[in-house]
C-alpha cells in the first residue's frame, strides 16, 4: 500500500518535470507554435520559405539590387523567394539573374538605412556575383554594443534597434548549419557559434581599406 502511495504522489512531478523538458524554449532556434513574435523575436518567425529559398531568419543577404523593394511589396518571404526565382528564370535579366532576396516581415523593418521608413511586405530582389560566397550586411542578433551604438539611428522614426535582424532572407540553393547562431558586432563583423567571422563588404570603400577590415578577397565584389 505504501508503494502505491508513494507511486502516485510521485506522478504529478514526474508530469511537471515532463512538461518543463518538453516547453518550448526561446533561443533555441525554433519558433513553436506557442511562441510568436511578440514573445519570442529570437526564434519568430523562423523558417517559413521551401528549401530552395535558402532562408535564413534575421538576415539580410547583400547584392546589387535588381528590383527595389520599395515599391516591390509580397505578402509573404515565399512570395518573394518565388518572385526572385522567376526573375531568375527569365532570360531578359540572364546578365544579373536575382540569386537573394530580403523581405520585411514588420510593420516597420528596422535597418541603418536612416534616409528611408521600410514596411512590412518589401520584397528586395538581389544579384550576388558569387552565390557560393555569398554577402551578408547583418545577421542573427545584435550585440548590445550594436544597440547602444545605433540608437539614434531611427529615433525620428519612433523605432529603436530591435534584439534581432528585422528581415528574412535567403540565397537560393544555400544552406545554412542547423544550430548554428549569427552575432552582429558594432563594427558590422558577423560571428556565428561555430567560430566563423564575418566582415561585411562595403562596396564605396577601396579594395585595401576591406581588406584591412577584414573581408576576404572572394567576397569584394557584389
Amino acid at each position: 500500500r505504501g508503494d502505491v502511495q508513494s507511486a502516485a504522489a510521485l506522478e504529478p512531478l514526474e508530469a511537471a518535470l515532463l512538461a518543463a523538458a518538453t516547453a518550448p524554449v526561446c533561443g533555441d532556434g525554433k519558433c513553436d507554435p506557442t511562441e510568436t513574435l511578440d514573445t519570442c523575436f529570437a526564434d519568430c518567425p523562423g523558417v517559413t520559405t521551401p528549401a530552395m529559398c535558402g532562408e535564413e531568419p534575421h538576415s539580410d543577404p547583400q547584392g546589387n539590387a535588381v528590383v527595389d523593394g520599395r515599391g516591390h511589396k509580397k505578402e509573404s518571404a515565399a512570395e518573394c523567394c518565388a518572385a526572385c526565382a522567376v526573375h531568375a528564370a527569365n532570360p531578359k535579366n540572364a546578365r544579373k539573374p536575382c540569386n537573394s532576396w530580403v523581405f520585411c516581415y514588420m510593420p516597420i523593418c528596422w535597418s541603418l538605412d536612416t534616409g528611408n521608413k521600410h514596411t512590412f511586405g518589401e520584397c528586395w530582389l538581389k544579384w550576388q556575383a558569387d552565390a557560393a560566397h555569398p554577402l551578408y550586411g547583418q545577421r542573427g542578433k545584435y550585440s548590445d554594443e550594436f544597440r547602444t551604438k545605433n540608437w539614434r539611428a531611427h529615433k525620428h522614426n519612433n523605432l529603436t534597434v530591435p534584439t534581432h535582424v528585422p528581415w528574412a532572407g535567403g540565397v537560393l540553393g544555400s544552406t545554412s548549419p542547423p544550430g548554428v547562431t549569427w552575432e552582429t558586432a558594432a563594427d558590422g563583423s558577423m560571428r556565428s557559434s561555430a567560430g566563423d567571422i564575418l566582415v561585411d563588404y562595403r562596396p564605396w570603400e577601396s579594395r585595401e581599406q576591406n581588406l584591412k577590415r577584414g573581408v576576404k578577397p572572394e567576397q569584394m565584389k557584389f
